[in-house]
This record gives C-alpha cells, sequence and structure tokens, in this order.
C-alpha cells in the first residue's frame, strides 16, 4: 500500500494538471475586461460546488475537508486566495503562454522554500533544478510582449510562491484537501468585493448569457476537480513533486490557446520554457537512474 501511494499521488495530479491547461482557455473567452470581477465569480462558483458536495454527499467529507476556514487549512486557504486572485489578473493581463512559462516555475520555488524556510533538506540536483528553472524565468520575465500589460509577469511569479507555499500548508493539513483552492477561491472573492467597496460588482448586469456559461463552467467544474485533485495528490506525494503537475499546464495550455484563440508565444517564452523543461527533464532522469528509485 505505502509503494502505491506515491504512483496514486501521481496519476491524481497528473489528471488534476492535464484539466487545469484548459483553464486559460476559458478566462479568455469569458471575454470580462475587471480580472478582478472574474476572480468574484470564479471564487463563488467554486466554493459553492464543493459546499453543495460536502452537504449532500456526506461520504465525500473525509476527501474534501469543511467548506469553511479552520486553524488548521488557514493558511493553506490564503496562499491558495492570493494564487487565485494574481492567477486571474496574470492571465487577463499578459501572454497566455509567458504567464504559463513563469508559474511553471512553481515547483522549484516550493523547493527552495522548503530548505531554506522550513529546513526540509533537498536532493542536490533538485536544488540545481530549482536554480536552473529560475534562471528560466528570468529569461521569460525580461520580454514584454507587445500590447500586454508588464504587471501580468509579476502577478504570475505571485501566483507561483502563493501556488509553491499553498501546497507545502495544504501537505500539513491532515483533513480532506480537495476543497482548499475553492475555500481559498471564496475568500478571495470576498476580499476583492470589500477592498473595491462593492464597485467590482457593477460589471454584473453587463455580462451576456454567453459569459455567465463560460465562467460555470470554468469556476464550478474546471477549477473544483483540477486543483481540488493537485490539492489532493499532497496527501501522497512531496509539495514539489505537486508543484510539478502544473507544468503540464504549461505543456498544453499553449497548444489549446493557438486552436481555438490563435495567439502565439514570445520568443522569451520558448527559451525560458525550454529551460525551465530541461531542468525538469534531467532532475527526473537523474532520480530515476538512482538504485531504489525505478
Amino acid at each position: 500500500m505505502r509503494q502505491t501511494a506515491p504512483v496514486n499521488g501521481n496519476l491524481i495530479g497528473i489528471l488534476g494538471g492535464v484539466i487545469l491547461s484548459t483553464d486559460s482557455v476559458f478566462i479568455r473567452l469569458m471575454a470580462i475586461e475587471d480580472s478582478w470581477l472574474i476572480v468574484v465569480l470564479r471564487g463563488v462558483f467554486m466554493w459553492a460546488l464543493v459546499a453543495l458536495v460536502w452537504l449532500f454527499w456526506p461520504a465525500s467529507r473525509s476527501t474534501l475537508g469543511v467548506p469553511w476556514i479552520t486553524r488548521k487549512n488557514a493558511l493553506s486557504t490564503l496562499f491558495f486566495c492570493i494564487a487565485s486572485a494574481c492567477f486571474v489578473n496574470a492571465l487577463n493581463r499578459g501572454s497566455i503562454a509567458t504567464v504559463l512559462v513563469i508559474i511553471s516555475s512553481t515547483p522549484f520555488v516550493s523547493a527552495i522554500i522548503s530548505r531554506c524556510f522550513f529546513g526540509i533538506r533537498m536532493d542536490k540536483t533538485l536544488m540545481l533544478a530549482a536554480l536552473a528553472g529560475m534562471a528560466g524565468v528570468a529569461v521569460v520575465m525580461s520580454g514584454h510582449p507587445a500590447g500586454r500589460d508588464p504587471l501580468a509577469n509579476y502577478f504570475a511569479l505571485a501566483t507561483a510562491i502563493s501556488m509553491a507555499l499553498a501546497f507545502i500548508f495544504a501537505s500539513k493539513v491532515e483533513t480532506g484537501t480537495v476543497g482548499l483552492p475553492s475555500l481559498g477561491g471564496i475568500l478571495a472573492s470576498c476580499c476583492a468585493v470589500m477592498f473595491s467597496g462593492g464597485h467590482v460588482l457593477q460589471g454584473l448586469p453587463a455580462l451576456a448569457g454567453e459569459q455567465w456559461r463560460w465562467v460555470a463552467l470554468e469556476g464550478a467544474v474546471i477549477m473544483p476537480l483540477a486543483m481540488g485533485l493537485i490539492a489532493l495528490s499532497t496527501r501522497f506525494v512531496s509539495p514539489v513533486n505537486a508543484g510539478l503537475f502544473l507544468l503540464l499546464e504549461t505543456a498544453l495550455a499553449p497548444l489549446w490557446i493557438a486552436l481555438f484563440l490563435h495567439e502565439n508565444p514570445a520568443p522569451q517564452a520558448l527559451a525560458g520554457g525550454a529551460i525551465i523543461v530541461l531542468a525538469v527533464v534531467s532532475q527526473t532522469w537523474w532520480i530515476k537512474r538512482q538504485p531504489g528509485q525505478a
């Protein structure tokens, strides 16, 4: 049973990463200019689904966790909240390919934070891969695609840091973790409404029926399922490994974007992405070669 746990965790995380790779397409299809309104709506839909499942399917509660903030899940909820807000702002303001490459640095950020602030010993190859990955992020952030807000890159970097911390603290939650990203989503919604004095809601009457459909699909299906699965994987694999599942979004999302939205990645995104992918592949290959790591 112990030997199959990492396998199960990887399969759960991979499925979550594949589903998550479609998220950026839905955000663009919403065609909502106010990023904070998207934060509010997706958070409400995410939490509403988890709350309904928790209420009407008691057997799921051990996996979902409670749909409210407790002392044990407060830190993971806080960082999922920050990640949710920053992620939407990054995608809505910048080049999707560039943003996703920066966010793909999450496992490397997680490794560095775990080593520096939590004293968790890391394999030297992982730390070298982390440093190489951050170098790739620096390359990506050196480019500013025409017509895009340069703040998008910084929102993306904040997302990577927040996601890394969210996974670290989620791995320390003993009860269910699937509902943590949705709990962070509703917290982000509440904060956006409070800090804007309610002005963020003024755009609601202008939304068309088609926009509501994209919001509902992304918020109530894609995000709770994808992020819930990745959060669940932290019960079986390390937070660093969980962060690696986000690389699936980096690899697959530009394909969906190119196919459906005809947006091509910037040269810096391609170069930085190549560095990050090479770092991950090299580190994984090295670990696989070590005795007992088959």
